[in-house]
């Protein structure tokens, strides 16, 4: 599984002036917070980005509206690492909060796989079929007063498949984000979601 976090937030004036600070500091605060990937910043006109080394997927980015965190490993409390970086960035007011999960499934033994299959008739006769784009995906979109949900499942050859949930929220204080109960709830949800999508597809009982 990955997680990934993007928040956007009133503009951050001069922030181009700050750029090599704000990135050294998040550096420091991150490793002293004992985050064990190693970051390879890159200052842009106005925007820092910050890539994991030695196979990590981690990348961080932060420009004068937004910081988005992607491909971070599970073990990662995500929400206090955007929270250590906004802090950095004199960032306080945020517009909206948007948390991402991914996991990515193999089909195998115990584990069929046949949504493409069964979406689709087999077309032209057999050994002469084109050749074709085997893929299928189902959303589910859905909301409440203030937060929109969407979950998303693809199969790729039935071999392969991507189970994916988004949360969005319209509004979050920096101390909210940083207590992690919103975050929490939304991975329960997903946790939820993912044991019922497996349990229909009989991978799981």
């Amino acid at each position: 599984m990955e997680q990934s976090i993007y928040i956007e937030f009133e503009e951050l004036f001069a922030l181009r002036e700050r750029l090599r600070s704000v990135a050294d500091q998040v550096r420091a605060q991150l490793i002293a917070a004992g985050l064990k990937e190693r970051l390879e910043p890159e200052l842009f006109d106005q925007e820092l980005e910050f890539r994991g080394m030695d196979g990590s997927n981690l990348v961080i980015r932060l420009d004068a509206y937004r910081l988005e965190v992607t491909g971070c490993r599970p073990g990662i409390a995500i929400h206090q690492l955007a929270a250590l970086i906004l802090l950095e960035a004199e960032v306080f007011r945020l517009t909206s909060v948007e948390i991402g999960f991914t996991t990515a499934l193999q089909a195998g033994s115990g584990r069929r796989l046949r949504l493409v299959a069964e979406a689709f008739s087999p077309v032209g006769e057999p050994g002469e079929e084109p050749m074709l784009d085997r893929r299928f995906s189902m959303t589910w979109d859905w909301g409440t007063a203030t937060t929109g949900f969407s979950f998303h499942a693809a199969d790729t050859e039935d071999k392969e498949l991507f189970l994916s949930f988004k949360a969005r929220e319209g509004y979050m204080t920096l101390p909210e984000l940083q207590a992690g109960s919103w975050v929490g709830e939304q991975a329960r949800r997903y946790e939820q979601l993912v044991s019922r999508f497996l349990t229909q597809l009989g991978w799981q009982s």
